[in-house]
């Protein structure tokens, strides 16, 4: 697509982000719209310059039009045109409909602004963001984050049969063209209730009023830097309501702040300021939830603020408004196939297992006790579901032999940081029977609370050894002709599996698994490589495939995730609803670089030892002077890499330090690849670093 030159300027900053780093998307507010609305919703991120096509989980929900927006770091210049550009804003809140007149002297390094030239022409959001570029509060550029400094609208039409619930809502460059490229999901709600939202930003001093919201609805917000939202209602004397704030879950983990999270604040208010209602959380979860009884007929307002007053264009929420007290959903029981019996009946007999325990601590101090038969050298497995199925319950677990001696305790058991879970608080206990005979579970809260919210799980089985698989970043590059591209799995592995997993690829046309196709025993991160085949630029359209990890009898399905960072720290992977492969072209003559058919991509190597294997060079006669150089990524430790060239292949020689631990790694050789050309005039001239990597190998120093 082609803009006018005076356009250049206007989306040059988007393509420069674009290109400097990858696309991500920070947030979307609102953050859900009701079935059969159309409606206009701001995206904020980085890199998005080139992302104008929407995909969205789920059907009903259609991209009517795509607007840039100014962002955070929108800049009006400095001098006599931030004083044009303040004056005119001021003209059309005003009613008024001329620009000011231009300083002459300075008008020829005047910076052109689509958003500026034409503020009289604005709707009323877009006039709503220019003026907070223009008159935001300092404080709002000093927390501005890079990440989420881009900003466009999108007109979404939301059809009426819309199926309400979670969506998964991701950007995408336009269909057609030679790369595609997504950026992470980010959650998007369908409800079928009124919603309502914020008043726009208003030139100061004038200030946002408190919007008039019916119950049952969806209220929708931003909290900018010390901001405090609110919000009207009117009640009955006895009506009861509950108001059930989604903030945190929207965008679970803020890389560069602390604590690393949105901590959003209910409070009401009635006529007089006086505060009636609180809640600052969910027990465990920093989303609040608040019941409220109206103690007379009136007006009521609800405040909305972070707990530490800070704010963000991404501190969104979205809260859900209903009749009557809030409900809690109920546990999801854990996907085992066993016998299942309640704790009261449970506590009077001696089970035998294997079987799950469904039941409550339901006062503090609890301690429920159950026993069990087991045999002498019986493996057992005692495992509490609780934190990680939405339970308040923060277990801890003791194990008792037949003599009343205690064979095992735990309270919190270590688990990798998947999900939106932080505290991983839930007991985990593998042993041996030491005799035959009874056994007996103690199961309590840590901090001895309770009550009829404290719901758990419990699992009294033999080890069923399993595992989980993660692939990671949800959106996977691959790109024809540039060898391989990697793909970072993580892996869960239950009741002590440490096999080797293997992986099988379906439903990706024209992509394959290249290089090892499984990662070693025990490992719990590693990588596998992709490569995509000829794919035409008409053809080019997101894929989704089924990548399956098998071992032994065991398959289960990869999901997608996405890398995140919390409180620059603690690195936590966000499950995706989906896992999409991103084809493009990339010309990087990785295709042109390959291991003969008979490697197994297996290299052994003994301690102070070497071993070798050939890479073959397949490059166009006109590519002179040709040079390739390789390094080893994800090496073990004292292991190097030599490339020695000979014809048109290179020797590829390993080495291990005498002092190498003993492991086996899925590792990558990356190459760096140069030539010369002739052009017509005759020069020969050095082309640019063409950088990919070859299919992955498994290395091990033994």
């Amino acid at each position: 697509m082609k803009f006018p030159t005076r356009k250049l300027l206007t989306v040059s900053l988007w393509f420069a982000a674009t290109l400097l780093s990858g696309a991500n998307l920070g947030y979307v507010y609102p953050a859900g719209a009701r079935a059969g609305t159309t409606v206009r919703v701001i995206i904020g991120g980085q890199g998005l310059g080139r992302h104008t096509r929407l995909l969205i989980s789920g059907p009903g929900v259609e991209l009517v039009k795509f607007q840039y927006a100014p962002g955070v770091n929108y800049n009006p210049g400095s001098g006599e045109q931030a004083v044009w550009a303040r004056t005119y804003m001021k003209q059309v809140y005003n009613g008024g409909h001329r620009q000011p007149l231009r300083d002459n002297r300075n008008f020829g390094v005047w910076r052109y602004h689509e958003f500026m030239e034409r503020m009289d022409q604005l709707d009323p959001l877009m006039l709503s963001l220019t003026c907070r570029a223009l008159f935001g509060p300092r404080t709002s550029s000093l927390q501005a984050s890079p990440a989420i400094a881009q900003r466009a609208v999108l007109t979404l039409r939301i059809a009426p049969d819309a199926p309400p619930g979670c969506r998964e809502f991701r950007l995408a460059t336009p269909s057609g063209r030679p790369a595609i490229q997504l950026t992470n999901p980010v959650r998007f709600y369908v409800g079928n209730v009124p919603e309502f939202r914020e008043q726009y930003y208003q030139l100061p001093p004038r200030k946002a009023q408190p919007v008039l919201f019916t119950i049952p609805s969806a209220v929708n917000g931003q909290i900018e830097p010390g901001e405090i939202d609110r919000f009207k209602f009117e009640l009955a004397k006895g009506e009861t309501v509950h108001f059930a704030l989604k903030g945190r879950i929207l965008n679970p983990y803020i890389g560069d702040g602390v604590p690393g999270n949105f901590q959003p604040v209910l409070e009401v208010r009635d006529e007089t300021g006086k505060s009636l209602a609180f809640a600052d959380d969910n027990y465990f979860d920093p989303d609040p939830v608040l019941d409220f009884t109206a103690p007379a007929d009136g007006l009521y307002t609800l405040e909305i603020r972070d707990a530490l007053y800070r704010g963000r264009a991404d501190f969104v929420y979205r809260i859900d408004a209903g009749l009557g007290p809030w409900k809690r959903p109920p546990l999801t029981r854990p996907d085992f196939d066993l016998p299942e019996a309640c704790d009261h009946v449970a506590e009077k007999e001696v089970l035998a297992t294997p079987v799950m325990i469904s039941g409550t601590v339901s006062k503090p101090g609890e301690v429920k006790k159950f026993r069990f038969r087991a045999e002498k050298g019986q493996q057992i497995v005692a495992e509490v579901f609780a934190r990680r199925q939405g339970s308040p319950l923060d277990s801890l677990l003791k194990i008792l032999g037949p003599d009343g001696k205690q064979v095992g305790c735990n309270d919190d058991f270590p688990r990798p940081n998947f999900g939106l879970n932080m505290q991983h608080v839930d007991s985990y206990i593998r042993f041996e029977a030491p005799a035959s005979g009874i056994f007996q579970v103690l199961l309590s809260d840590t901090a001895g609370a309770g009550g009829k919210d404290y719901g758990f799980f419990l699992r009294l089985d033999r080890p069923r050894p399993d595992f989980r698989v993660y692939a990671v970043p949800s959106a996977l590059p691959v790109a024809q002709d540039r060898g391989a591209d990697q793909v970072t799995v993580v892996t869960e592995r239950l009741d002590g599996f440490d096999k080797e997993i293997f992986f099988e690829l379906e439903n990706a046309p024209d992509i394959t698994l290249t290089g090892i196709r499984s990662i070693p025993p025990g490992a719990a991160e590693s990588v596998i490589t992709l490569s995509g085949t000829s794919v035409q630029a008409r053809e080019n359209e997101p894929v989704y495939p089924e990548l399956f990890a098998v071992s032994g009898k065991i398959r289960h399905p990869v999901q997608g995730a996405d890398s995140a960072m919390q409180a620059f720290a603690y690195t936590h992977y966000v499950p995706a609803k989906h896992l999409v492969i991103a084809r493009n072209w990339a010309h990087a003559f990785g295709g042109h670089f390959r291991f003969p058919r008979t490697f197994g991509h297996r290299i052994t190597l003994k301690r102070g030892g070497s071993a070798a294997c050939t890479v073959i060079c397949e490059l166009p006669p006109s590519h002179l002077k040709p040079e390739a150089t390789f390094t080893l990524s994800d090496a073990p430790k004292g292991v190097t890499l030599k490339a020695v060239p000979k014809g048109k292949t290179y020797r590829l020689i390993f080495t291990a330090a005498a002092d190498s631990p003993l492991c086996a790694v899925n590792a990558a050789v990356k190459a760096t690849y140069t030539y010369h050309y002739r052009e017509r005039s005759g020069a020969v001239k050095q082309s640019r670093p063409a950088a990919f990597s070859l299919p992955v190998i498994r290395l091990t120093v033994k």
